[in-house]
C-alpha cells in the first residue's frame, strides 16, 4: 500500500496545486468560444437584415414603377408592330417601366360586351424593374391584362 502511494506521489497525481488556474482557462476558453459565437451571429443577423431591406425596397420601387405606368399609360395608344412604352426614373425609387402591346382578341366570355357590337380585347404586358437606392438588389413585377375597346 506504502508503495502505491510513493508511485502516485512520484508521478505528481496527488498533488492539487494548479486545479484552479486550470478550471478558469478552461471556463475562460468556453465564454470566449461563445463570445466569438454570439458576434459572428449578430453579423451574420446585420446582414440578413440589409440585405431584406435593400430587396424590399427594390420591390417597392418596382411596384412604384408598375403604378406609375397603370395611372399615366394611354391604354389604346399601340397597336401591334409599335416598339414598346418605356419610362425610367434615375432618382430613388428607381424603376424602369415597360408597356408591350401583344395584339387584340375577341372580349371574354362574361365581360359584358359582345362581338357583334365590334369589340375587342386589347392584349398588355407591363413590367417594371426597380433597384434599391444603393444598386446592390433588384426586383421584377409583370402585369398582363387586357383593356375592352374598338
Amino acid at each position: 500500500m506504502n508503495a502505491m502511494k510513493t508511485s502516485i506521489r512520484a508521478l505528481g497525481l496527488n498533488s492539487e496545486q494548479g486545479a484552479a488556474l486550470l478550471i478558469a482557462v478552461l471556463i475562460l476558453l468556453i465564454l470566449t468560444v461563445l463570445g466569438v459565437y454570439a458576434v459572428t451571429t449578430s453579423t451574420l443577423e446585420t446582414k440578413i437584415t440589409g440585405f431584406h431591406k435593400w430587396h424590399v425596397e427594390a420591390f417597392y420601387a418596382a411596384d412604384a414603377g408598375l403604378n406609375y405606368t397603370l395611372a399615366t399609360y394611354p391604354y389604346g395608344g399601340l397597336v401591334w408592330g409599335d416598339p414598346p412604352w418605356t419610362h425610367s426614373t434615375s432618382q430613388p425609387p428607381r424603376f424602369n417601366a415597360t408597356v408591350t402591346y401583344l395584339g387584340e382578341t375577341a372580349p371574354p366570355v362574361g365581360s359584358g360586351t359582345g362581338v357583334r357590337a365590334g369589340f375587342k380585347a386589347h392584349h398588355y404586358r407591363t413590367n417594371s424593374v426597380g433597384s434599391d437606392s444603393v444598386a446592390i438588389a433588384s426586383s421584377t413585377v409583370d402585369m398582363w391584362g387586357y383593356r375592352i375597346g374598338f
